[in-house]
């Protein structure tokens, strides 16, 4: 899913450091001669990556779009696979650039990151990103993890907040994707911070269709979705409080090489973070959910009545 048709023109190398250096482990950046590139004054191609779920999708095809009108050569790596896998094409090159989440990105690059502001977590993760790496200004809009239960498990315990779980979660089945099992955001917080274990856990997907099913059927009681989700207030799933933060704040923002970060790309993917709202976001996920909508089409008609200039 990984294609480059730039880097071997448009930089001298970047430097190989070890994600470790910067508080996140991993794998270092891909390199050529060991120096540290600078930020080209106009990038004229690049390639944009996205997660394997809609939003992230839809967000890959803002980005690459918006560019795309600007004269930029954009080429696309849809649907690459969880962070792990996607943060491995950025580092090594092969994407330019992803949409990403504050919260999240930090808690991947800064393990038992703390921050629970907005602009915390932004600053945070700025800091915590190795040479070689960027991130852009970061969105209004944001989608939150958020950790449901459906309404039948609500009313029998009376649920609303995380905290509620612990006397009940033993005789609860949680669902939801490989990484909720062991992330912070998902059964390893819980566990540390609220108590909280369960009678078992059933790997399906990240807040997609196997989960919803699970959930609307009860095979599941609890899972993790994401808050621009129409799914949760469509079906009446009650979104738990988390007193103890264990859910950090995910503002939307562009996280690109710093190689392909000319100036004439960071002026038009500022300008869309800075139009993207949570409402909107929200609408625009659920015409490719619900809607059945392509991300691609869903994209152009926002970006159509969102110019940017």
């Amino acid at each position: 899913m990984l294609r480059n048709t730039l880097i071997r023109t448009a930089i001298a190398g970047v430097a190989v450091l070890g994600l470790a250096a910067c508080g996140g482990g991993g794998d270092p950046l891909s390199s050529g001669d060991g120096g540290t590139s600078p930020a080209p004054s106009e990038v004229k191609s690049i390639t944009v990556g996205s997660a394997d779920f809609s939003e992230s999708q839809l967000l890959a095809e803002i980005y690459g779009q918006a560019l795309a009108a600007k004269g930029v050569d954009v080429k696309y790596q849809q649907n690459i696979g969880n962070r792990e896998t996607y943060m491995a094409a950025i580092k090594d090159g092969s994407v330019h650039l992803l949409p990403e989440y504050t919260g999240a990105a930090l808690d991947y690059f800064k393990k038992g990151a703390t921050e629970t502001e907005d602009d915390a977590a932004y600053n945070a993760l700025k800091a915590a990103l190795p040479a070689g790496l960027e991130v852009l200004d970061k969105s209004p809009a944001a989608d939150e993890d958020t950790i449901v239960v459906n309404k039948e498990t609500a009313a029998k315990y009376n649920l609303k907040s995380l905290s509620d779980l612990k006397a009940h979660s033993k005789e609860m089945v949680a669902g939801g994707s490989s990484e909720f099992k062991v992330r912070e955001a998902g059964l390893k917080g819980l566990k540390e911070k609220y108590g909280v274990e369960f009678k078992e856990y059933k790997t399906l997907d990240a807040g997609g269709p196997l989960s919803t099913k699970a959930l609307q059927t009860n095979q599941i009681q609890l899972s993790n979705f994401f808050t621009t989700q129409s799914v949760i207030a469509d079906n009446g799933w009650v979104q738990l409080e988390d007193p103890e933060n264990i859910l950090p704040p995910n503002n939307i923002v562009p996280l690109i090489r710093t190689d392909h970060n000319g100036a004439n790309i960071s002026d038009v993917l500022n300008k869309v973070s800075a139009k993207l709202t949570t409402e909107a976001l929200t609408e625009l996920v659920k015409r490719i959910d619900v809607g059945k909508e392509a991300a691609k089409a869903v994209a152009t008609d926002w970006l159509s009545k969102n110019p940017l200039s």
